[in-house]
């Protein structure tokens, strides 16, 4: 399996809740930015292992889809 490196652009409701979530859903393999006060805008900066990009890309979405949040875009990093 390859480690591949990608930002999940997000937006969120506000609540300390939405962390916790995202962890459980499996998120542990991601430094999220965010603020959970507010609410609104955040980024997820993953390392994830997976046969391919797509497949990585794929879960970390339904991931954070499945705690409640909206994805809006996704970017390699170099």
């Amino acid at each position: 399996m390859t480690i591949y490196s990608f930002d999940l652009h997000f937006t969120a409701p506000s609540g300390e809740a939405v962390i916790d979530a995202l962890y459980e859903a499996g998120w542990d393999d991601a430094t999220v930015s965010f603020d959970p006060v507010a609410g609104g805008p955040g980024v997820a900066t993953f390392d994830r292992e997976a046969s391919g990009a797509v497949e990585a890309i794929a879960s970390a979405i339904a991931q954070g889809r499945s705690a409640g949040i909206e994805v809006s875009e996704v970017s390699e990093i170099p």
